[in-house]
Order: C-alpha cells, then structure tokens, then sequence
C-alpha cells in the first residue's frame, strides 16, 4: 500500500515531468515506469531511454528514491533534488539529440539539469 508521502512524491515527479515536456521541444510522447529494482546502472534513482527518431522518452524512477523521501515530506530541498536530477536526464536527451550517446556525458547533463532545475523552480515546480 502506498503511503501518502510516496504518493506526493508520485504526483510531484509527474508535475515535474509533465511540466519539463512543455518546454523541452525534443520529447513529444513520454512516459514514466516505477522500476522494482533499487537504482539504476549508476546507481541513481532515475533514468531515461529516449528515441532521438521518435521523439519519445521513457523516464524510470527507481524505488530507492522512495527511502529518501524525508521525515519532514517532500521539501524544498527534496523538490529541487527531483528536479535537479530529472532535469540530468532530459540532458541526455539533449546530448543524444545534438551528439548521439558518449561515455562522458554525466558532467554535461547535470549541468543541463540544473539549468532546467532552475527554470522550474522560477516556475513555482
């Protein structure tokens, strides 16, 4: 049974993506699966498969972002964590777009990720 804190995290992550694709050209049609294993392949809580010829993403959230959720609920800091990190993944997104996949793309989607953090913080997200 989901608690009411997993839920308000469900529904802020939607928000955040559903918000991220309205100015975010490259995603047209997304996606978002709840994943039963803990983390990614670089143990984050978060991934992205994108299709750069259809346009479409698949965001996976991985349950152990779940057992981060603070006692205190879904805070500032913790909102600006999901968007900083969301925000990474639509980087990729944008690498893929512009250079097709790279081993040493981790710097430049985080920075991407936090300018989107930024805009969607300004946004009231």
């Amino acid at each position: 049974m989901m608690t009411k804190k997993e839920k308000q995290l469900k529904d802020y992550i939607n928000k955040v993506i559903s918000e991220m694709t309205i100015f975010v050209p490259i995603i047209w049609r997304y996606e978002i699966r709840y994943m039963d294993e803990e983390v990614n392949s670089s143990n984050g809580e978060f991934s992205v498969l994108y299709d750069p010829l259809t346009f479409d993403a698949e965001f996976r959230v991985y349950k152990s972002i779940f057992e981060q959720i603070p006692d205190e609920g879904i805070t500032k800091g913790f909102k600006q964590y999901i968007r900083t990190s969301l925000g990474h993944e639509v980087g990729h997104c944008y690498i893929w777009e512009l250079e097709g996949t790279h081993k040493d793309t981790e710097k430049v989607a985080s920075l991407i990720g936090f300018l989107i953090a930024e805009i969607l913080k300004k946004r009231g997200v």
